[in-house]
């Protein structure tokens, strides 16, 4: 059978030069004038100058988590320093995939400005979109790439290759963690004074070059919607991907089932670079239906692919049909999420109008009709999920060749069928972000043009644009969240079967038995595990509050700079004098790098001494806990955030800006700013590392739990 790990190498590497080629292309556009230069400039070395400070933050931890677990995993297993060099690429891998996206970006508004002056719609959409492109294609060519190179490696070197595997997703994690809670409070906090002291005191418009914290504005929105996005959809995908392989390896299933996985996600990228040439650009009157158009004949041309690319696996007709149907269930998820997510925050549904007309009354009751409609949202997603997990969960039973584990192997066979579900919804990542990227950039744009004075007709088009952004920036949040809570679900199974592993090794037993014994105080009526799912439910909550305060804080800095510049410059506001831009970039990078640590070093140290003191099922509890309460307040915040920026919109398209009514939308789309791209994104990462660092310190945690002789029923006695 060939090793279809080597095909998704090639095509990774495929993609990697198809990414470089849509880079150089929309580098090769016309920047524009010496004006726009300049705006876009300025951006650009903004977003590197952040993001080289953070990962020189980062690199320090990065080493020291490093030689802990090679220390503490890779010595005492025999893994060589495999698991170490695997949480190292990782954490380098979404470094890489952050900032090739981001550098493309931010060189690119001042050319679909340009392109929009001098081309029309068509043209402005064609560059923002291959600039999207470039962000996508490099997320999945590279994690891809990873998966199947180190996949061939680790499998090669030693028989002990799944956890260092795993360890990649962790290293991913980890990184991207950190990225969105500090990408998430620069871009709000420098969004949030902006708007406070521009829009609102001053009564300028949005993006007006007099605002000195314009610049950092539109730096916020590179480093958090697009270098933040991405890396956490790219880690997401690298943990679903690597935790379905370890699944399939730990439960001996043949090799075409893991062959199955990296083939899968082979197509999806094939079916990615056909979907990113599928966008309609000429005579194009509504950007989001050709944008919604290629993204479905993506994902449609991925499913085909996957019922097609089963029959070349090996296996009967039955195994191969199931594969293939569970995997499509996962990829349908996708528009169906990004669907339900458009319901409930484009303006062209009732929710968000509903909260428009509630304007006209206070911004009091914008906000509580925006929390609602954020609160309902929850529902239908959580539905999906919950179907598409059974229906996985009943083919996997059913068709799945798990044997060896007694009266549970069809119950593990239905968990590798949840797996491959997740793997479906995941492996169509790359046109999701590349929708994704376009709005930061198609965002941008409009700023550059608004700065650098651009006729209104031009600001007209570019302002279609960032509709369209502000949407396809929505939808996929959501689709991010339902990843990361398919993602955290499988990853919680894996956690179990390696403390189970490790537990056969360490004590000398059988698997079975130590199974069945484990399983059995894995319940709710342990108070291990309550006390668990509580720990894990307040690093959720601490988390929330952190990022909010962290928002609240730097944004206060901001504004009484901004405050000083236009009082003490008080020709700022006569076009007389030029604001001090680099200043608030300077607050607003500093505040963030400050605020980052302790969430992220909380979210680190708190299941590793719950797994190590309180024992391991406590830990499973707290993991628990962090996705039954994390995922549902995740949506809440992205869709209620992404509710009032678009009331807000409403109200703007009716042309009833510096209304009473268009006043109280602002303090809404204002409050909605840090739920939507600051503390709403970053419980993604978060509940991932949870699931990740568990899993690769798995040995190390049941190791201490015996030594304690508190495995397998944790710290307090069961009856």
């Amino acid at each position: 059978m060939p090793e279809y790990a080597v095909l998704g190498v090639v095509v990774g590497i495929l993609g990697v030069l198809y990414a470089v080629y849509l880079a150089r292309w929309v580098l090769k556009q016309d920047p524009g004038t010496e004006k726009m230069r300049f705006i876009s400039q300025a951006i650009a070395t903004g977003a590197r100058a952040y993001l080289f400070r953070q990962y020189r933050t980062l690199a320090v931890l990065l080493a020291v988590l490093a030689v802990l677990i090679l220390v503490a995993i890779d010595v005492p297993r025999g893994t060589m320093g495999l698991t170490a060099l695997g949480f190292v690429v990782g954490a380098l891998g979404s470094m890489i995939a952050g900032y090739l996206g981001m550098y493309v970006t931010t060189r690119s508004a001042s050319r679909v400005a340009q392109a929009a002056a001098t081309g029309g719609m068509g043209k402005a959409l064609q560059v923002s979109w291959r600039a999207g492109a470039v962000m996508g294609l490099s997320l999945a060519s590279i994690a891809l790439l990873l998966i199947s190179g180190f996949y061939l490696v680790f499998k090669a070197v030693t028989e002990e290759w799944a956890v260092p595997l795993v360890a990649l997703g962790f290293g991913a994690s980890l990184v991207t963690l950190f990225m969105r809670v500090g990408g998430g409070i620069y871009t709000k906090a420098a969004d949030l004074g902006a708007d406070l002291v521009g829009k609102v005191e001053a009564g300028i418009p949005e993006d007006d070059p007099r605002n000195p914290g314009v610049i950092a504005d539109n730096v916020g929105d590179n480093v958090g919607d697009v270098a933040g996005m991405a890396a956490d959809v790219y880690e997401s995908y690298i943990v679903t991907v690597t935790a379905a392989i370890f699944l399939a390896a730990i439960l001996h299933l043949p090799a075409q089932f893991i062959e199955a996985i990296i083939l899968f996600a082979t197509l999806a990228l094939v079916a990615t670079f056909a979907g990113v040439n599928m966008l309609k650009t000429t005579g194009v009157k509504h950007p989001l239906s050709s944008i919604s158009t290629a993204i479905y004949a993506t994902i449609a041309l991925s499913i085909v692919l996957f019922f097609a690319g089963s029959f070349a696996l090996g296996l009967d007709t039955a195994k191969a049909l199931a594969l293939a149907a569970a995997t499509s269930l996962g990829a349908a998820i996708a528009p169906l999420v990004v669907k339900i997510t458009d319901y409930f925050t484009s303006y062209n549904y009732g929710p968000v109008r509903r909260i428009a007309e509630q304007a006209k009354i206070s911004p009091a009751t914008v906000i509580i009709t925006g929390y609602g409609v954020g609160l309902m949202s929850a529902i239908p997603v959580i539905a999906v999920i919950a179907a598409v997990l059974g229906i996985s969960y009943m083919i996997g039973y059913y068709t799945v060749p798990v044997e060896g584990f007694g009266e549970l192997s069809k119950y593990l066979a239905g968990i590798f069928g949840t797996a491959m579900a997740s793997v479906g919804l995941l492996v169509v990542a790359g046109i999701i972000i590349t929708a994704d990227s376009y709005g930061p950039v198609s965002d941008n744009a409009g700023g550059v043009v608004e700065m650098a004075g651009l006729p209104d007709e031009v600001r007209e088009i570019t302002d279609v644009l960032d509709s369209v952004g502000n949407t396809t920036k929505a939808t996929t949040k959501g689709y991010a969240i339902a990843s990361a809570a398919l993602a955290a679900l499988v990853l919680f199974i894996a956690l179990i079967f390696e403390i189970v592993s490790s537990a056969t090794t360490l004590l000398h037993k059988n698997l079975v038995d130590v199974m069945r014994e484990s399983l059995s105080v894995l319940n709710v009526i342990n108070a291990n595990v309550l006390i668990g799912a509580f720990i894990g439910v307040s690093i959720v909550y601490f988390f929330s509050s952190r990022t909010l305060e962290a928002v609240g804080k730097t944004a206060m800095e901001i504004v009484e700079e901004i405050r000083r510049q236009f009082r003490e410059k008080p020709g700022i506001l006569e076009w007389k004098e030029t604001p001090d831009y680099a200043r608030v970039v300077d607050i607003a990078t500093r505040r963030a790098l400050g605020e980052f640590l302790v969430p992220g070093l909380a979210a680190i140290i708190v299941p590793l001494l719950t797994g190590l003191l309180l024992g391991w099922n406590a830990l499973a509890g707290l993991i628990m806990g962090a996705i039954v309460a994390g995922v549902p307040r995740a949506l809440l915040m992205a869709n209620a955030g992404g509710a009032w920026d678009n009331a807000k919109k409403y109200i703007e398209i009716q042309g009833l800006k510096r209304t009473e009514q268009h006043k109280a939308a602002v303090i809404g789309d204002t409050v909605g700013d840090p739920f939507k791209d600051t503390t709403g994104p970053s419980l993604n990462p978060l509940i991932k590392v949870l699931n990740t660092l568990s899993v690769v310190f798995a040995y190390a945690i049941v190791f201490t739990n015996i030594a304690l002789g508190i495995f397998p029923f944790g710290l307090l006695p069961l009856l």
